[in-house]
């Protein structure tokens, strides 16, 4: 092995080099320098943010917004709200997503959809869920691409296998039937011959109910919660003209099980959203529909 050079820099001691250091830091002239050059933290402030960047005029400095068509098309909202502006996902977007405490607590996607959706007056409880399925829809597209890999069962064998997804095929549902004037829908029931009268749900009740479902779970120490049928008995507003709300709830917890199919059936069909029906091929060639579901896992794509 060549000598090192004589013209090259000895190695000092390490135990010299930490007595060194420790005698710097403590002096108190470096312990004044130091603090001068390190800036206090500011709390972010979002209005702030936005008057900054509202004012910005560097293209690459700015965040831009797309117009979302709603699956809805404005006919269960007073206002008509047809279409809404969503702002494009940024960095500061992917440190929400990624808080524990708001995936921990389910609001994750509440709290986003807040943060995205730049149209005045608009609250994302009062927003149909479909509505709310395209509006994270395009928040999901336009940041992390249209391939959505999946695990697919075979229906079969109920054996999984791994798939993706293009997003971009999915569609919004062909409603054909239109509410009454109240933004209401009927069904007949056959077991029970009688008239149903029903509304759609909101997001936000959608959520209040499942809450208090797995409160009463909780409290009462129940196997399972009865969200499904809170659900529909909130949906239902009248049983052949009747709207007492007693005879209501008493009258689905007697209803035959057909009788409570045909009520959801009808909701589904005459519900505005987007179409998460997928054709998924299995390695064998064999072709079956399944439904896609969105969770947080949705804004995580695999690398």
């Amino acid at each position: 092995m060549a000598k090192e050079s004589q013209n090259a820099p000895q190695k000092e001691n390490v135990q010299d080099m930490l007595k060194k250091y420790k005698q710097q830091i403590e002096s108190p002239d470096s312990k004044k320098a130091i603090g001068n050059e390190i800036p206090k933290a500011r709390a972010f402030n979002p209005d702030e943010f936005e008057r900054t960047m509202s004012k910005e005029t560097d293209p690459d400095l700015m965040t831009s917004y797309e117009v979302v068509k709603l699956p809805s098309k404005g006919l269960f909202y007073q206002n008509g709200l047809s279409e809404v502006a969503v702002e494009y996902m940024t960095s500061r977007d992917e440190d929400l997503l990624t808080t524990p405490s708001l995936i921990e607590n389910g609001t994750v996607i509440e709290v986003l959809l807040k943060r995205k959706i730049k149209t005045p007056n608009v609250n994302i409880d009062d927003l149909l869920t479909g509505d709310r399925s395209a509006i994270i829809l395009f928040l999901r597209t336009s940041s992390y691409g249209a391939d959505y890999s999946v695990n697919v069962p075979d229906p079969r064998t109920g054996i999984p296998f791994k798939s993706s997804v293009n997003l971009l095929n999915l569609r919004y549902k062909e409603v054909k039937e239109m509410p009454d004037e109240f933004g209401h829908f009927t069904v007949e029931i056959p077991m029970r011959k009688k008239t149903v009268t029903f509304k759609l749900l909101t997001s936000g009740e959608e959520n209040m109910i499942y809450r208090k479902a797995q409160a009463l779970q909780e409290a009462y120490g129940e196997d399972f919660n009865h969200y499904a049928t809170m659900k529909l008995k909130a949906h239902v507003v009248a049983i052949n003209e009747k709207t007492d709300r007693s005879y209501i709830d008493k009258f689905i917890d007697a209803m035959p099980a057909l009788d409570a199919f045909t009520i959801r059936k009808k909701i589904i069909d005459v519900s505005p959203d987007v179409d998460m029906s997928y054709e998924f091929m299995a390695k064998d060639g064999y072709k079956f529909l399944a439904n896609l579901t969105i969770g947080i896992d949705f804004f995580f794509p695999s690398t």
